[in-house]
């Protein structure tokens, strides 16, 4: 994977054995993000099986991918964040709830060139996801929430 120079800016991720540790690790980043293909994907790093043939509105999901809708790059940007479903909700429903296996006990949010934008380590092998969209089809932001 390509390593951005957004990536360099955010702390190296580390491991942490509980949900304690990564809360306590844990902090809300955002992005600006135009990415191609108006979609990121979302895995737990390593291999993915790439949820082909299915239609992402907003989401199309496999175990261990999610690709997510972003607002076309030739719309404008697209805000980003990650963090804590809790310190995160935007107070709606999610417009995704899922789980995601994580062996490598992180989520790593990436455009479909491989460009990282977020790297969050994660308690467990399996996490669970929400996401909040401002708009269903075309979203200018995008919350992502790991429980």
């Amino acid at each position: 994977m390509a390593r951005s120079a957004l990536l360099k800016l955010q702390q190296e991720p580390r491991w942490c054995h509980n949900r304690a540790e990564m809360e306590a690790m844990m902090v809300v980043r955002q992005a600006i993000i135009r990415p191609s293909n108006s979609l990121v994907v979302i895995s737990g790093g390593g291999k993915v099986d790439i949820p082909v043939g299915r239609a992402i509105e907003p989401v199309a999901a496999s175990p261990t991918c999610l690709l997510v809708a972003c607002c076309p790059e030739v719309d404008g940007d697209t805000e980003l964040t990650i963090g804590l479903s809790n310190e995160v909700d935007p107070g709606n429903a999610p417009g995704f709830v899922g789980r995601l296996e994580t062996p490598r006990r992180r989520i790593v949010v990436e455009t479909v060139e491989e460009e990282v934008i977020f790297d969050q380590i994660v308690p467990s092998t399996q996490t669970a996801v929400r996401i909040w969209f401002s708009h269903p089809k075309w979203p200018e932001k995008v919350i992502i929430g790991i429980d």
